[in-house]
């Protein structure tokens, strides 16, 4: 299956959503619909696509602002266990929000810790369970493309000083993610893309727990 991915950057902290399209089906993927619900609409129509699933890689307020708004009564939300009341519960964090939608809708799909091979919205695709950033972090790998949330960053790693934080298990799913074999093309949840080699060789948080 070939896949069409755009980058959508959103909200005041310059979120990434990233759209995967499949080739010859208007279904596509929304990944964290941050804040500004009618810029990933506009995207949606240029690109003739439907919000058939929508992942969130973690519940935090950029991530998940329009994720409402651009929901149909067709569109499957996903979301890790550890996260899913981060829809309900408004956080310390979510107070840099501008706005208060809060509670949103359940999500429909809440992954578990046994869930890792998905078929969900005509989509396949893999769960990576990823906790340090948040308790319910994960990653998505769809095919040779991992989004990374705020997991692992170009040269970074996601902050762990927020509530629901662990620098422990920070340094475990970077571990986890280093030892992947192969290479994989990296979309973050902030920043620019890069590959998994390239964090590999050159992310100092990444060096520093592969020594262990």
């Amino acid at each position: 299956m070939h896949y069409r991915v755009k980058k959508v950057v959103v909200g005041d902290l310059d979120t990434n959503c990233y759209i995967i399209k499949q080739d010859d089906t208007r279904n596509a993927v929304v990944i964290d619909p941050g804040d500004d619900a009618i810029l990933i609409k506009s995207e949606l129509h240029e690109m003739d696509a439907f919000p058939a699933v929508i992942l969130l890689t973690h519940g935090h307020f950029d991530h998940i602002l329009a994720l409402d708004e651009l929901r149909t009564e067709k569109t499957v939300v996903c979301i890790h266990k550890n996260d899913a009341h981060k829809l309900k519960e408004k956080e310390l964090i979510a107070a840099w929000a501008k706005s208060n939608p809060w509670p949103f809708k359940d999500a429909d799909v809440v992954f578990g810790e046994k869930d890792r091979h998905v078929n969900v919205g005509g989509f396949s695709f893999e769960v990576i369970h990823t906790p340090g950033h948040t308790e319910g972090s994960v990653c998505y790998l769809f095919g040779d493309m991992l989004f990374t949330g705020d997991t692992l960053f170009k040269n970074g790693m996601g902050r762990v000083d927020f509530e629901g934080g662990n620098a422990n298990k920070m340094a475990s799913s970077l571990r986890l993610l280093g030892n992947m074999p192969g290479d994989y093309a990296v979309y973050p949840g902030h920043d620019r893309e890069t590959t998994l080699s390239e964090e590999k060789l050159h992310n100092p948080y990444m060096k520093e727990v592969m020594k262990k």
